[in-house]
């Protein structure tokens, strides 16, 4: 199979994520993350079998970021998490994929794989945090509800991983 099309059907996990939270299935939305794992499969293959191409890269990272809305804003239009919670974590998450391109475009010799957290790491958190509301809706750290806890620290980091990769363009670009 082309790993366009891997890529592709990558694309849909996020999508049923989304809808099963929005219901509170939450178990669903569990599954449906699991399917997230179809998202390195295009990467494999097209390595693989010698199908790598600057359109695949393309494809493969804009849908990135549309299945990165689709894992955090349910959680607000859900009324999970607070949506001053929510859209600065989403700001900083575009962000941090957003500094790491142009990063390597100025300047393709240097990683801007830089950071405490990365996208890998974010999903994970992401997946735990439900996980954790999943089991314990009514626990309260602070006065916030556990996936609003779960989210505060995940936006707090990523906003960390910005202030490291700006810090980082400015020394290497």
């Amino acid at each position: 199979m082309h790993p366009n099309i891997l890529t592709l059907i990558g694309s849909i996990p996020p999508v049923l994520f989304f809808v099963a939270v929005l219901h509170h299935h939450f178990f669903w939305a569990l599954i449906a993350f699991l399917g997230n794992l179809l998202d390195m499969l295009d990467g494999i293959v097209a390595r693989k079998f010698n199908r790598v191409s600057a359109f695949g890269g393309f494809l493969d990272s804009t849908l990135d970021r549309m299945s990165d809305f689709f894992f955090i804003t349910p959680f607000a239009f859900a009324g999970i998490v607070s949506w001053w919670i929510v859209m600065p974590f989403l700001l900083c998450s575009f962000m941090t994929s957003y500094m790491r391109s142009r990063g390597e475009l100025a300047n393709p010799k240097v990683s801007f794989a830089v950071g405490i957290l990365e996208r890998t790491e974010r999903l994970i958190g992401i997946f735990f945090t439900l996980f954790l509301y999943m089991l314990l809706p009514s626990l309260t750290i602070g006065g916030l509800t556990i996936a609003e806890a779960g989210f505060l620290l995940l936006g707090i980091l990523s906003a960390v991983t910005v202030i490291q990769r700006f810090l980082h363009a400015y020394k290497k670009l």
